[in-house]
C-alpha cells in the first residue's frame, strides 16, 4: 500500500523543558568545575601540598570535559536540518565514547599512583587549609551530582550521565582523602589512602564501561535492548485491525529511538482506513518512545 513516515516528537511542552534542563545542567557543571579549580589553586598556593596539586590537575581536567559537554549538549538538541535529516543526536554517543576513554585513562593513572604510594610508603600531610577546601569541594560537588542525577532521570542523556561520573569520582575521592587522613591522624594507618583510591577507580571504570558500551552500540546501529523491543511486541500482539507484522528494525541515536516495520492489513481496507490505522499505531509507539522516528510500511493481506 505504501510508506507512512513520521518524524515523531514528544509533546510540545516536553522538548523545550528537556532542552532547558540540559542547558542548565551544562552551565552548572562548568561553573562548579571553575569554582573548584580556583579554590584548589588557592589551597595549593597556601599549603604547597602535592595531594592538592594532583586534585587541582583533576579539576582542570573536569573543567575541560564539562566545557566540551556544554557545547556537545547544545549541538545534540539542535533540530534536524537539510544536512542532518535525522537530527544531531549521535554527538551524544561520540562524546560518551570519548569520555569513556578519558575516564579510564585518568582512573588507570590514579591506580598507578596508588600502587607507587603503597610500594614507596608515603605519609600524607593534612594542613587545615587543604582540609577546608576538601570539605567545601565535597559539599559543592555533592550538590552538582544530585542535580545531574535528577536531570539524567528526566532526560536519559548519556552526556549528563558520563559527566556525572567525573564528579561522582571526585566525590568519592574527597571522602576517601578525608577518611584516610582521619585514619592516619587517629590510628596511624598509612595504607588506607592508596587502597581506597584503587577501589574507587575500579568502581568508576565499571560505571564508565556501561556508558561507553551504550555509546558504541548506538553508533554501530545495534538493535534496542530486548526489554524495550518487548514493549513493541506487546503493543502489536492484540492491536486492532493489524493482522501481523514483519521486518521490525530498531536502533538508538543518542536518546532518539528509530523504529521501522511492515504491518499487515486487510486488503479490502480503503487507503484512508489503512492510513488511520497506521497513524494510530504511530501515536501509541510515540507514547512508548517519546521523540522517536517511526516508519511503517503497509502490506495488504
Amino acid at each position: 500500500m505504501g510508506h507512512h513516515h513520521v518524524h515523531a516528537a514528544p509533546p510540545a511542552a516536553t522538548t523545550p523543558h528537556i532542552d532547558r534542563l540540559l542547558k542548565r545542567v551544562a552551565w552548572a557543571s562548568v561553573s562548579v568545575a571553575l569554582v573548584l579549580l580556583i579554590a584548589k589553586m588557592w589551597a595549593w598556593w597556601v599549603t604547597d601540598a602535592v595531594s592538592l596539586m594532583s586534585s587541582l590537575a583533576d579539576s582542570l581536567f573536569d573543567l575541560i570535559v564539562s566545557s566540551i559537554n556544554f557545547f556537545a549538549i547544545r549541538y545534540a538538541i539542535k533540530p534536524a536540518d537539510d544536512d542532518h535529516r535525522f537530527g544531531h543526536s549521535s554527538i551524544e554517543d561520540i562524546m560518551a565514547l570519548g569520555q569513556f576513554a578519558f575516564i579510564c585513562g585518568s582512573m588507570l593513572f590514579v591506580v598507578g599512583q596508588a600502587v607507587i604510594t603503597l610500594i614507596e610508603g608515603h605519609t600524607a600531610s593534612s594542613p587545615q587549609a587543604g582540609i577546608n577546601v576538601m570539605v567545601f569541594s565535597l559539599i559543592l560537588t555533592f550538590g552538582l551530582v544530585m542535580y545531574q542525577r535528577h536531570v539524567f532521570r528526566q532526560t536519559g542523556s548519556l552526556i549528563v550521565k558520563s559527566d556525572s561520573l567525573h564528579y561522582l569520582g571526585d566525590l568519592l575521592m574527597y571522602v576517601s582523602v578525608i577518611v584516610s587522613l582521619l585514619a592516619l591522624k587517629y590510628l596511624g594507618i598509612q595504607w588506607l589512602d592508596p587502597v581506597m583510591a584503587m577501589v574507587i577507580a575500579m568502581y568508576i571504570m565499571k560505571e564508565a564501561w556501561e556508558v561507553g558500551q551504550r555509546g558504541f552500540n548506538n553508533l554501530m546501529n545495534r538493535e534496542m535492548p530486548d526489554s524495550e523491543k518487548e514493549k513493541i511486541h506487546a503493543l502489536l500482539k492484540d492491536y486492532p485491525d493489524i493482522r501481523g507484522y514483519h521486518q521490525l528494525k530498531t536502533r538508538y541515536s543518542g536518546l532518539k529511538a528509530f523504529i521501522q516495520m511492515h504491518i499487515e492489513l486487510d486488503r479490502t481496507l480503503s487507503f484512508l482506513q489503512a492510513h488511520d490505522i497506521a497513524e494510530g499505531l504511530e501515536k501509541e509507539l510515540e507514547a512508548l518512545f517519546p521523540g522517536s522516528d517511526i516508519m511503517l510500511h503497509q502490506d495488504p493481506v
